[in-house]
């Protein structure tokens, strides 16, 4: 849905762009017919994650809004990683302005390797074609963790602008000990996720996508949420992009706001590092 609304913004800017600076001249050329327009999608038969985009109307510049991005080169190739149906928009700006060709849609049924490679989504999700599973780091017979001081920790903004953190024990008030389920992401034909929000009955089992950005440390969720409790409070956006505090092969934390000066961290760890320790 984002992407949608990056290409429809990209198209509009195009559009009035061209209308901004087309000369208002009635000895203009004419505007080049869309059956003139020439251009080629094709998927890299050795990686079909990898789109060629290649302009093949002559003495234009040709403008591409992808998925991905804009580009007005006449070859081109993207990276689109994971499956999907996506939509390639090709236009060219000739003597007599811009004409705009009919939308390619091109489906792609595999996850490229190369784009979760990364540390990020090995130590997440166990690397390509792998799943992992993670739990609170929280034992529901007697309170205590097994990586973490806590299952959640405290932290927020002070008046001065300085933040404080409390790296909280287990106590009743924090949440309420009970086995809060499993929360899964795989990376197997693509990038799946699902959880058991045990303790929220109407949250429930249920399973979605995932999303990963490790230049920014955030991490998406989508038809199910990553396990937690209410305790804190219900005004978290478990949809949203969330913050990741740390992640390694053993723990991950997970910041969710509950407003604009107080947040907490979840704290998890993965089922085999909690049923080993």
């Amino acid at each position: 849905m984002k992407n949608r609304f990056k290409i429809f913004f990209s198209l509009l800017g195009l559009s009035l762009l061209f209308t901004a600076c087309t000369p208002d001249n009635p000895h203009m050329a004419a505007l080049l017919d869309k059956s003139a327009l020439k251009f080629s999608v094709t998927q890299d038969p050795s990686n079909p994650n990898k789109v060629i985009l290649t302009s093949e109307t002559p003495n234009v510049t040709p403008y591409w809004v992808t998925p991905m991005g804009n580009s007005t080169r006449v070859v081109d190739t993207i990276d689109i990683p994971f499956p999907g149906t996506d939509t390639i928009y090709y236009s060219v700006e000739g003597a007599g302005g811009l004409t705009q060709a009919d939308p390619y849609v091109v489906n792609i049924t595999t996850i490229d390797p190369a784009a979760v490679s990364g540390q990020m989504w090995v130590d997440l999700a166990g690397g390509y074609g792998k799943s992992k599973t993670w739990v609170l780091d929280l034992n529901p017979a007697d309170g205590s963790s097994k990586l973490f001081s806590g299952p959640i920790y405290f932290a927020g903004l002070n008046a001065d602008g300085t933040t404080w953190e409390w790296d909280a024990a287990w106590y009743s008030w924090v949440m309420p000990l009970g086995d809060y389920g499993t929360m899964t992401f795989n990376l197997i034909g693509n990038a799946n996720f699902s959880s058991d929000n045990k303790m929220i009955p109407s949250l429930g089992a249920a399973s979605g996508h995932f999303m990963l950005w490790p230049d920014q440390n955030l991490l998406q969720t989508s038809g199910a949420q990553l396990i937690h409790s209410t305790s804190q409070g219900t005004g978290q956006n478990w949809f949203a992009k969330l913050k990741i505090v740390s992640l390694t092969a053993n723990g991950l934390q997970i910041m969710a706001t509950t407003d604009n000066s107080n947040w907490v961290f979840y704290n998890y760890v993965s089922q085999d590092y909690y049923n080993s320790h």
